[in-house]
């Protein structure tokens, strides 16, 4: 398949991609349905990195896992809603949601093998536990992919290329699933998703009122009704990884300054 890009220029994609978002996330009519996230856009606490995928060596995982650990230390101070949006390419044309989607699921392979703290004790390294999540520099996270190839679950489309979302566990402070106000937060998100998608909420995000094991299967949701199995997570087992070094790495938030992080 062909590529789209500006030459051969490193991120020289990414303004579109920011633009696009932007765009997608503060809209008014029909309105994102995370207000989280729309707010994080308002407020300037989205912070932005990228993934060159023509140049792995400098633009790849190792860069992307220093941005990460920049991420979670600028995250556990300040505001509680700070999220991390990722973009990675240039955009592939006629990608299809599957090809999207191993592309995500490698890319978590492979930041493993950057990662330089112990997986916490408390979270199973067995991917088919139900307790499992993706963790990383010490703590797990909340993660998933959108994909230009959505075409009905439309609020997981957030630009030209593959987009992957990164929050860490202190966004839900006061928000968890059992809690009042998030219950009440999960039932506005659902709400929003059934004006904004052409299809229901998938069944593994759950109700507005009980949080769902495997969280693994919302990372990338498919585009219909359809339920993984169990055991079917496609991460390798976690047992301990020895850390690579970060040869040649350059952090992939180096970008323009405006699109580094987007400000009030």
């Amino acid at each position: 398949m062909s590529r789209s890009g500006s030459g051969d220029e490193p991120f020289g994609w990414v303004p579109e991609a920011h633009s696009v978002f932007t765009e997608r996330i503060l809209a008014e009519e029909p309105s994102y349905p995370c207000y989280f996230g729309t707010q994080g856009q308002q407020r300037g606490n989205n912070s932005f990195s990228a993934v060159d995928t023509r140049y792995p060596d400098t633009h790849g995982p190792a860069a992307l896992a220093r941005s990460l650990r920049a991420y979670r230390q600028r995250a556990w101070q300040g505001p509680k809603r700070q999220t991390l949006i990722v973009f990675v390419g240039p955009a592939v044309p006629g990608a299809e949601l599957a090809d999207d989607h191993r592309r995500f699921w490698t890319l978590l392979d492979e930041l493993r093998a950057y990662d330089t703290e112990p997986w916490p004790a408390e979270v199973p390294t067995d991917p088919a536990d139900p307790r499992w999540q993706w963790c990383f520099d010490g703590e797990p996270w909340f993660i998933f992919a959108a994909s230009p190839a959505y075409r009905d679950r439309r609020s997981r489309d957030l630009g030209p290329c593959l987009t992957l979302v990164f929050q860490v566990r202190r966004v839900f402070e006061g928000i968890g699933g059992s809690t009042v106000a998030g219950k009440a937060a999960k039932r506005r998100v659902r709400e929003g998703l059934a004006r904004y998608d052409r299809i229901g909420p998938h069944p593994t995000l759950g109700d507005g009122d009980t949080s769902t094991d495997f969280k693994w299967r919302q990372y990338a949701l498919p585009d219909d009704a359809s339920v993984a199995a169990p055991d079917a997570c496609p991460v390798r087992h976690h047992a301990a990884v020895p850390v690579l070094p970060e040869r040649n790495a350059v952090d992939g938030s180096a970008l323009p300054q405006s699109h580094e992080r987007q400000r009030p």
